[in-house]
């Protein structure tokens, strides 16, 4: 199966890497990797990268984050989502000021990672910290929120559509939102519509691709695990032709990097003798680029010294370590 992205739609109630393990057994391929994690209780844009497109992962654009978050409102909870025990509850807000408190929260702001998050501290995830007990408080970092617009509003609940940077948590944004209304909050939905160059639209469901694997929409049945009645599955070449049809290709999702264009002599030379095109010009020391026929990435590599050096062989010999 050729290198690419497989932009899912994780549904609720599933973990990313549950996804990832669908994925990897209906097409054998090994290498399945995931380029950002959905909370359990979280659905939407989750983009797998496949075979070699795994080390292109680093040099994706991803700087901007869409989603659309509803803030349940009268209670925190421990982990800032349904999923935690409630932590304090507050009289519901008025929204006189509703407006005036979402501008306030866009722009560039300091944020810190909440406590069940995988921000690691002293090599260690938070969260595992916040499970043994143990408060452990990871460093304020910058991010952006680059818009925020209020979709639905109830007595004790505010839905609104985030635009923010990566490395921002809806779940501290949802808690700030609340206090500074006066009240208390946590996320009780949240859905992902945009993940950089990955958008809602891209997305295969699990029901299509139940479809794709074993003839039905009923993906319950059909990725239940071996010895649990699960449905028959398709051949794998055919399940892998019908999957390749909807992966976005490396010439896709890396076009904001710099490129050369690379002619038919040098595609052969790359193939065969494993040449690296030289940078185009103006690249910094170490800034990555693609060189490319026009339809695929064949080489990523980084400037060194004005020359190129190979990072991901789409095409050619085996990857460098």
């Amino acid at each position: 199966m050729r290198p690419g992205f497989l932009v899912m739609d994780k549904p609720p109630g599933w973990t990313s890497h549950d996804v990832v393990a669908v994925v990897r057994a209906v097409t054998g391929v090994k290498k399945v990797g995931h380029t950002g994690t959905l909370d359990p209780f979280a659905s939407g844009v989750l983009p797998l990268a496949l075979g070699k497109a795994t080390r292109a992962i680093r040099f994706l654009d991803e700087k901007l984050k869409v989603y659309d978050a509803t803030i349940s409102l009268g209670s925190s909870t421990t982990t800032g989502d349904p999923e935690g025990e409630v932590l304090r509850e507050a009289p519901l807000p008025s929204f006189e000021n509703l407006d005036e408190v979402i501008a306030s929260f866009v722009g560039p702001r300091m944020q810190t990672p909440p406590a069940y998050s995988a921000v690691k501290v002293k090599g260690k995830p938070l969260y595992k910290y916040a499970r043994e007990g143990k408060t452990v408080e990871a460093k304020a970092r910058p991010i952006e929120i680059f818009g925020l617009e209020v979709l639905e509003r109830q007595a004790d609940s505010l839905r609104i559509d985030i635009r923010c940077s990566r490395g921002s948590y809806a779940r501290v944004l949802a808690d700030e939102i609340a206090e500074a209304l006066g009240s208390a909050g946590h996320l009780s939905a949240l859905r992902r519509l945009q993940s950089g160059p990955f958008e809602i639209q891209h997305c295969l469901s699990m029901s299509e691709l139940a479809d794709i694997v074993a003839g039905t929409e009923d993906w319950d049945a059909a990725f239940r695990r071996r010895g649990e009645d699960r449905m028959p599955w398709k051949p794998r070449d055919e399940v892998r032709a019908r999957l390749e049809e909807r992966l976005r290709s490396p010439f896709e999702v890396l076009s904001h990097l710099p490129s050369v264009k690379v002619p038919q002599a040098g595609v052969e030379a790359i193939r065969s003798q494993g040449m690296v095109p030289p940078p185009p010009s103006g690249l910094e020391a170490g800034g990555a680029y693609t060189a490319h026929d026009g339809a695929r990435v064949l080489v990523v590599a980084t400037s060194e010294n004005g020359k190129g050096k190979a990072v991901i062989r789409f095409v050619g010999g085996p990857n460098p370590r």
